[in-house]
């Protein structure tokens, strides 16, 4: 079901005496003709500043504040062009005709036309900023298992690296426009309508309406401080004036791996380890083989697969495919009073491996669950005021085998095929054959790390109130948010020692399996960790037009709260700051915008906390120029470039790193006494690491020059972006202080990083009779280089002179 919103042209009438006219066509005074006319809209309201051209010339005039118009000209004038934000463009056949009453269309948005941007929306339009934006169609394109891995690859500037595949662990690490710092966090920010989340890959991608990333200055400047890394900004569903809509969505889908390995056979894994003793017997003097002719030959048979098994590890610990599924149910709807969308969500995951059915106390297979609840609630309450209410809440279950995963691979890659016989060939023991060289193979990490059960539980709530103050003057909103977000999770683990067996043949050839071991029970841990964070906003929001002039403009307080027992200190982490933004343009075709942002956290010494962020940012569209030529081939093209500066707060290390570490108590520091007989030691004071009091943030300094196009009649559609991030203040280390400085020295803001790429996407999309089709792609290049990071300077002796003469020493 398509989303659309409504743009109103503006009732707004400026007076104009002498409206705009451009006539270069015109070159003898008895030749010029003239075309009058009247433009309104749908309720017969004059629209003033309609643009009035004739096609394919750069001939035309805008109306007056009457919404009349006067065109002269010279020449032929077949078909007359109106154009005006917000409206439909009129294309109207001239004839004989030298009077024209025009009633023009309002235009309608798309949701993809309307871009979420830091604490807003904007026309994709008007935007000046580096933004990539993709809609709830594009998130289920594939049945990915979270948010992170259905953005790889849909947004320039995005990218991602996934480092596992286990159920519930198998999300991307994202990164805008690459990395920036070395030191301190990498990470974008998080928000989801509108508030800082700590996990987004956990919300049912049938809940998202729009997911922003934002990349330049001009874009997270209103994030300030923590705003450097970039911001990715999730939008959720909500309810739209209508009947109940009812919509019922499930999804299977098989996971496997890209690649399975194979490791060598056991007939030629003994070979050639016996080949390889004999070439160590060249250095060593001898050669003893490992593996015997008698016991090669049985390799070589398969005739006997408990004392000369052959096992390929990856086939046998991993299956080939594993299910996924995924189901949601929504319904949403309302009336001009209450609108409200509501879901479900259940998502259902297993693992990939194998003979976790040989332990009889647990199913040690790796699953992952999770459960999805959201409602979103819009109340207008008067005709100034609305309210709207979110709650949300995830839940996940993780259980399986307690042993890491990248243990398992591990042991995998380095076992061997001759040292375990099959769990099959065993009756499901786990047998250490004499001799073996390996003893931590997959099965014994599998069967004696023991069992897991992890649940994590997240309760998501805001609450907004918006009044219209239009009573003041038009286009003037407030509006006062409260956001509290509560998380909790208990992790249970049992574990217990696996019972080896050593097979023995006896002389009636059976096979009697011998415990190394007795059974064990079973131990119990368990921990419980929880936070809980609250967040408030209170800002003023202004949006006006004046002819051809739209003016916009955002001020607002925002501060949050982070509560955690694993804080240190146990001082809640706390942010305050203050957000400023103005936005203009003129006829549609310049484009202006400043951003600011002035913010903090206590983290930082007392007169080092707060920052000041500006960024600004500015467009030209000349396809909406009267002197750009009409044609099919270039119809649109926007020209943007922006400059500013952000922050990045979390630099690593400790907290309050501007304060001096304590004094710790050593045993047997000092030594007195005769050595051997008398000699005593005593307990000593050592002081802590010095504190830095000018410690702050990452500073980045950020450029951005872009260009988007349309062509051929709008069916092919690019974008071009240079970037250029210069980072500094990056907390370092010295590495250059001598040994004989009596104290630890404290990190410092010293580092700096230079980051700099370019990113290109294009589209093409057109209709087959009733089939729309579409191409679309895009590459990203981003390159980092430390620029100082306060490093020794390695010598290398050069041997070309007889030792001791300096010219061997080489400064790298």
């Amino acid at each position: 079901m398509s989303v659309f919103s409504t743009v109103s042209a503006t009732t707004t009438v400026t007076a104009m005496d002498n409206p705009d006219e451009i006539n270069s066509e015109v070159d003898q005074p008895d030749q010029r003709k003239e075309i009058t006319g009247k433009v309104t809209d749908n309720k017969n309201v004059p629209i003033p500043g309609v643009t009035v051209a004739i096609k394919g010339t750069v001939t035309g005039t805008i109306t007056d504040g009457g919404g009349n118009f006067k065109l002269v000209y010279a020449g032929e004038a077949k078909t007359l062009l109106f154009s005006f934000v917000g409206m439909k463009i009129q294309e109207v056949s001239v004839g004989n005709k030298n009077y024209f009453s025009i009633v023009m269309e309002e235009q309608t948005v798309e949701v993809g036309d309307v871009v979420v941007v830091g604490y807003g929306t904007q026309k994709k339009a008007s935007i000046t900023g580096s933004i990539a934006a993709i809609g709830t169609e594009d998130l289920l394109q594939s049945p990915q298992a979270n948010i992170s891995n259905a953005l790889v690859g849909r947004m320039t500037g995005l990218l991602s690296v996934q480092r596992s595949g286990q159920p519930g662990e198998d999300v991307s690490t994202l990164r805008i426009r690459g990395i920036g710092t070395f030191a301190g966090e990498q990470e974008p920010l998080i928000m989801v309508d509108g508030i800082e989340a700590d996990n987004y890959n956990n919300i049912d991608p049938n809940e998202i309406e729009s997911i922003s990333i934002l990349k330049d200055a001009s874009a997270t400047a209103v994030y300030g401080v923590r705003g450097a890394n970039g911001v990715l900004l999730i939008t959720t569903k909500r309810g739209k004036v209508g009947r109940p809509q009812v919509s019922y969505t499930a999804q299977y889908a098989i996971s496997h791996f890209t690649d399975v390995r194979h490791s060598m056979n056991a007939y030629d894994y003994a070979t050639s380890f016996n080949e390889a003793k004999k070439y160590d017997g060249y250095i060593t003097g001898g050669y003893a083989p490992q593996y015997s002719d008698e016991a090669i030959a049985h390799y070589k048979a398969h005739d006997d697969p408990v004392f000369y098994p052959d096992i390929d590890w990856f086939p046998y610990m991993f299956d080939k495919n594993a299910g996924q599924t995924q189901h949601n149910v929504n319904i949403s709807g309302g009336t001009d009073n209450v609108k409200y969308f509501i879901s479900g969500g259940f998502f259902d995951q297993e693992g990939l491996i194998k003979h976790t059915d040989v332990i009889e106390d647990f199913d040690a297979q790796m699953k992952y669950k999770r459960y999805n609840i959201r409602s979103n609630f819009d109340f207008n309450v008067t005709k100034r005021l609305s309210v709207s209410i979110n709650l949300s809440a995830q839940i996940e279950q993780r259980k399986g085998t307690a042993a890491p995963v990248e243990r398992i691979f591990e042991a995998s890659w380095a076992g061997n095929p001759v040292d375990h016989p099959d769990l099959a060939d065993t009756g499901g023991r786990y047998v250490i054959l004499d001799g073996a060289t390996t003893t931590m193979t997959p099965i014994s990490w599998l069967l004696s790390e023991g069992y897991q059960k992890n649940y994590r539980d997240y309760l998501n709530s805001s609450f907004r109130v918006d009044y219209d103050l239009g009573f003041i003057t038009k286009g003037l909103v407030t509006h006062f948010t409260y956001s509290y977000n509560n998380y909790n999770e208990h992790d249970k683990n049992y574990k217990a020692q696996a019972v080896t067996y050593r097979a023995q043949r006896l002389e009636d050839q059976s096979i009697v399996y011998i415990p190394q071991s007795n059974p064990e029970p079973y131990t119990f841990t368990e921990t419980i960790s929880k936070n809980r964070k609250t967040y408030i906003e209170v800002g003023v929001n202004y949006a006006r037009k004046f002819g051809y002039h739209n003016l916009s403009g955002l001020v607002m307080y925002n501060q949050s709260k982070r509560h955690d027992p694993t804080l240190q200190y146990l001082v809640p982490n706390g942010y305050q700051g203050i957000v400023g933004r103005v936005t203009y343009d003129f006829k549609s075709r310049y484009l202006a915008e400043f951003n600011l942002g002035y913010n903090g956290t206590e983290n930082f010494a007392p007169g080092k906390r707060f920052g000041f962020f500006p960024a600004y940012s500015l467009g030209w569209i000349p396809t909406e120029e009267l002197f750009f030529p009409q044609n099919d081939y270039l119809t649109y093209m926007k020209i943007r470039g922006s400059y500013g500066e952000v922050g990045n707060d979390k630099v690593g290390g400790n907290r309050f790193l501007y304060q001096p570490a304590a004094y710790s108590y050593t045993d047997n520091f000092y030594q007195f006494g005769e050595y051997g007989s008398t000699q005593n030691g005593y307990q000593g004071s050592l002081e802590g690491m010095l504190g830095n009091p000018d410690l702050t943030w990452e500073k980045a300094k950020k450029w951005d020059l872009g260009v988007d196009l349309a062509l051929l009649k709008d069916k092919v559609k690019a974008s071009f972006d240079y970037f250029r991030e210069n980072r500094n203040n990056i907390l370092s280390s010295r590495n250059t202080d001598p040994v004989i400085v009596g104290a630890t020295l404290p990190v410092y803001n010293l580092g700096k990083m230079r980051n700099t790429g370019y990113e290109i996407e294009a589209s093409f999309s057109d209709r087959l009779g009733k089939l729309d089709y579409w191409v679309k792609a895009n590459y990203s290049y981003a390159h980092n280089k430390i620029i100082y990071m306060d490093e020794v300077k390695i010598l290398i002796l050069i041997k070309t002179k007889p030792v001791g003469d300096m010219d061997n020493i080489s400064d790298l």
